[in-house]
This record gives structure tokens, sequence and C-alpha cells, in this order.
């Protein structure tokens, strides 16, 4: 590798990687610039390959290079954040987030934050191998053989009338043996051990140590990538569930020759806007309950318009909003997460997108609601006015769209900009 080439390349969302012909400083090769469009090819959204760079869309998270990573991390509405507060901003939202329950316990500490992220996987990955073997390493019985004084399990008589026909003294044995030394274990030791070299914690170095030694009659090195792929979980194997779920994804960013020949992309991503919206939904539904209200994400109930077609008549333009908040079937509240900067007018108001106002207008049409909001992720130094933008009457009915931002820099993601709509602040709020 080139002296100046760091092995952890970051990178934020929506920027740019330029490529160099050996990738020195904060650049691509072009080998690894191909191998990030190939994922962008398996996942739209990731990144394009432009004109000597790579240019980064709404993915966060964990590439490999081979033999460097690439860590993206998110942007937020302040320009001039540190690098860990960004890294910090991701590893808060994945912790809060529902759609990735093997996150929820997440290490939160500050000098987590200033490692690169993929040590904060590695220390997830540590703490299910952890309460794995907590609860005990799973036994097997595994066939041995062995030449003892005298007999253990059954006399293997090919070897003993052969190998030790002259030998009165040694008895060749065939038996079971209870062992920790199965592919289970072998799994959770190789991701274990791939890991080592991208260590720059002092206590993560710690408690690579005890794991190895706790995994010591463990020969992870007949593990094959075929073994990992067919492994089912039955009930004694279902608590190696999360353990294993982090090894797989250890193992295909750092040992790819163990993927067993699949051809997904070696990395541990993930869509922001999705991230964005089911951490905010997780606040609101531990509030919700509370208040004998219900929050529902992507309902799909509502069409924005009935298609006529000679006797049939259908619904056409489903409609599926991010949020609704919802009291005895009744929707009080929709919203939509934007997982983008908000931008200002010349009299520095917020002012959403038009897209965006299009789209909450056709929601309050179509479910009848009074109150909707936009919500924008914030930070707690960003803009605090309330701003509310009423749409067009109908009927004498009308509807009020509120710009809301939400504090991520802070663990409960309180309000910080905006003042309504009542119900829906008030969640924010407890």
């Amino acid at each position: 590798m080139v002296a100046d080439r760091p092995r952890v390349l970051t990178a934020l969302e929506h920027e740019g990687i330029p490529i160099t012909a050996e990738g020195a400083g904060f650049s691509l090769t072009p080998l690894e610039a191909e191998l990030l469009a190939q994922i962008g090819e398996q996942r739209p959204g990731f990144c394009e390959l432009g004109h000597r760079q790579v240019k980064l869309a709404q993915f966060c998270g964990v590439v490999s290079l081979g033999e460097r990573v690439l860590e993206v991390l998110p942007k937020t509405q302040d320009r001039d954040v540190a690098a860990e507060d960004c890294r910090g901003v991701l590893l808060r939202l994945l912790r809060l987030s529902e759609r990735f329950p093997h996150f929820a316990h997440l290490p939160a500490g500050q000098h987590l934050r200033r490692a690169p992220l993929l040590e904060a996987f590695i220390a997830a990955f540590y703490q299910a191998v952890t309460t794995v073997i907590r609860g005990g390493l799973l036994r097997q019985y595994l066939e041995d053989e062995e030449d003892l004084c005298v007999v253990r399990g059954r006399i293997d008589t090919t070897r003993q009338l052969g190998t030790h026909a002259n030998r009165r003294d040694t008895v060749a044995c065939v038996f079971d043996e209870l062992s920790a030394d199965n592919v289970w274990n072998r799994v959770l030791k190789k991701a274990v051990r791939v890991t080592r070299p991208w260590l720059r914690s002092a206590e993560l170095s710690r408690r690579w140590v005890e794991l190895m030694g706790v995994l010591d009659e463990v020969d992870d090195a007949r593990l094959a990538g075929v073994e990992i792929e067919r492994l089912v979980f039955d009930r004694r194997a279902e608590r190696y569930r999360e353990a294993i779920d982090w090894a797989r994804w250890i193992l295909a960013l750092l040992a790819p020759a163990l993927r067993g020949g699949r051809h997904e992309a070696p990395a541990l991503l993930f869509d922001m806007n999705k991230l964005f919206e089911s951490s905010v939904a997780a606040v609101l539904r531990q509030a919700a309950s509370r208040h004998a209200l219900e929050v529902i994400t992507q309902d799909r109930s509502q069409a924005l318009a009935m298609v006529h077609s000679g006797d049939v008549i259908e619904p056409g333009y489903l409609l599926r909003p991010d949020l609704l908040l919802v009291r005895a079937k009744q929707v009080l509240v929709v919203a939509d997460t934007k997982w983008k900067r908000l931008e200002f007018d010349r009299k520095d108001r917020p002012y959403p997108a038009e897209a965006d106002m299009y789209q909450l207008h056709a929601y309050a049409s179509a479910y009848r609601c009074r109150e909707l909001a936009l919500i924008y992720p914030m930070q707690q130094t960003s803009f605090t006015a309330e701003t509310r933008l009423l749409l067009p009457a109908v009927e004498g009915w009308a509807a009020t769209v509120h710009v809301l931002g939400i504090d991520i820099g802070d663990d409960a993601l309180p309000l910080s900009m905006g003042r309504g709509p009542l119900e829906l602040v008030r969640l924010f709020e407890e």
C-alpha cells in the first residue's frame, strides 16, 4: 500500500471523491472507483461514476475497497460539523431505528465516535459474541479417534488389527466427544480473527484477546464460505442469531474470500431517508401510547384519484406518507420526513422544495387532514423560528403545513424548530 494512503477513507454523503492513479490522500484508485460503481449498480442511490470522481448519494455506512475501507457519514444542516459528530448522528439514528434491531445496542462512547465507523460496528459485534459466551458456547458431539490404554466408545478394529496388532497396551478407540469446535463457533471466531488488523482502540484490542482466548478450542481454519451460507437456526442455535448476523457482515467486509461465491456488495450501507423516517417514528411511538395515539408509517390506504374505465372504478396514484398520527381511526396529522438540507428564502425563512409542498397538498386532499408537517434534521444551533404554510382552501376547508426541525445531535430527537401541530409537538417534547 502507498505510504500516504489512509487505510480508512472518510467521506460525507453527496460528496465527490476524486480518482487518481495511486489513490493517494483523499482519493480512490481506478480499481476502487470501479468497485464503488458496481455497488452503485446493485444499490441505486449509492453513487455515480463521473469524470475523475465518484459522486456519493444518500447511503451511509461502510464499504470494503479491498485493502482499504470507505466510511460514508451523514451530512447535517450545519455545514461545519466535525466527522466525529456526523459519525455520532449515524450511530444515534441506528440505535433508535426500528428497521435495524441489531443496532439497538450500538456503543455510544465518545471514543468510538472519534474512531472509524468500522470500529463501532466491531464493538457491537464483540458485544453480541460476549452475550453468546455468557449463555455458554454451543457444544455438539463430534466423532474423534484416539489411542488409549482403556476402551472408550468402540474399538476401531481396522486400526487395532493393523497398526496396533502387536500392541497389547494400546486400544484404537472411536468415540463421540462434546465439543465447542462446531460451525457456529467457527464462524464467530473467524469473524473475530479478521477484525484484528483494523483495531486502533486499546479497549477493543483487549477484548479481542479475551474473545480469542475463550474460543481457543475452536478451529476456524477449517471454515468454508459455503458452511456460513448453509447455517440453519434451530431452537438451540437461535440465541446465536444476532452474533452470526454480525459475523456475516464482518466477514463480507473484511474477508471477501469467505462470501461463498456471492456477488452482493461488500458493504454495510443504510438509506438515510429510510433511516431518518424510522428513527423519528420510533421516538414518536414511545410517547404516543400514553396519549391513546397511534403512529402509522408508509400508509397506503388513500389514492390521489379514482380511475374510471368502463364499468370499473379503481384507485390510482396511491399515496404513501411517511407518518400518520391517528386517534380512534381519525387522522390528526400527516407528516413526511425529509433527510436533506432545508433551504431558506431571501427573508431567512425556511422554504421547503416545491415538490414536497405539492406532495403535502395531495395528502391534505386525500386524507381530509387539516394539520400536516415536514420534518427535517437539524442541530441544536439551527434556525429556531416557526414557519407555517397555509394551503389554498377548498369549499371552506383549509390545511396548514408546519415546517419542523428535530435535533439529531440529541438522543431524544427533541424539536428544535417549529411549534405545531400540537399533538405532534407534544410527542416530541415528552
